[in-house]
């Protein structure tokens, strides 16, 4: 997991997936970045969704003891570097209820290998963003067995070895073909705790190549509805809670939007 006012160069991404270079190619898709005058590509942070106007959904670990003031969102960014997307402030933030970060059993100590439960949080935008169409919220979690994709600006390749602590954000947008998964699949894979009632998980089936990693945090989980592209989740945490990294086959967990939209007020 990664918080927002960490600057992207020290948070990895998604590994693998499909470039989605092309302007407008997901117009909803929020980034969250960290004010300053560098390029927006070594502020960004978390992810995100558009699902109103004025309102942006994201992770709440993301968030979680942060000064958002010191924070800024960037709608429909395609390439990080060549085009900021739509800028706005965050009014406020709101994180969900029920939200806290679940120790893991194998070592309640150290925090790199905790899950969450209850994963969301909403941000009120400055200003409505008015020429692009929210996405849709699904009515309920996507059953196992349903292609999912998540959008997310990802790197290709696990960082490098001999550059710890150097590792590098991908500029251009990327979207990761997943599956969903059942609850037992997704808790037998991990020694973390797997809230049942609030994380839904996914999974690139069979090959593996496509997996999330800490910058992906925040980043938008969706599924084929009949009137197009709803938000199913968004990302919470992967691999890391079993002690893998970037690039090893691992189910991702995701909190369920459907489910917990409605307590976020």
């Amino acid at each position: 997991m990664a918080a927002v006012m960490s600057t992207a160069g020290a948070a990895e991404a998604m590994s693998g997936g499909t470039q989605l270079p092309q302007r407008g190619a997901a117009p909803w898709l929020a980034t969250l970045a960290v004010k300053g005058d560098a390029p927006l590509l070594n502020r960004a942070s978390c992810g995100g969704a558009l699902i109103a106007p004025d309102r942006v959904l994201t992770a709440a670990h993301c968030l979680d003891g942060q000064d958002f003031r010191r924070a800024e969102v960037h709608i429909g960014s395609s390439v990080l570097s060549r085009d900021p997307g739509t800028l706005r402030e965050i009014r406020a933030v709101t994180l969900h209820p029920r939200y806290e970060l679940l120790p893991s059993p194998a070592d309640p100590h150290n925090p790199a290998l905790s899950s969450a439960a209850s994963d969301l949080a909403e941000i009120r935008l400055s200003a409505p963003v008015r020429d692009v169409t929210p996405l849709r919220i699904a009515s309920h979690r996507p059953r196992p067995g349903t292609h999912v994709s998540i959008f997310s600006h990802g790197t290709t390749a696990a960082p490098d070895p001999s550059r710890p602590g150097q590792e590098i954000r991908g500029d251009v947008l990327r979207r990761g073909d997943l599956t969903v998964r059942t609850h037992a699949q997704c808790a037998a894979q991990t020694p973390a705790v797997v809230d049942e009632a609030s994380v839904l998980c996914a999974r690139d089936v069979p090959s593996g190549r496509t997996t999330m990693c800490f910058g992906d945090s925040g980043s938008p989980l969706v599924v084929r509805g009949r009137r197009g592209p709803e938000l199913a989740g968004v990302f919470s945490f992967a691999g890391e809670t079993a002690g893998k990294v970037c690039g090893q086959p691992a189910d991702a967990g995701f909190a369920d939007v459907p489910a917990l939209i409605g307590e976020l007020g």
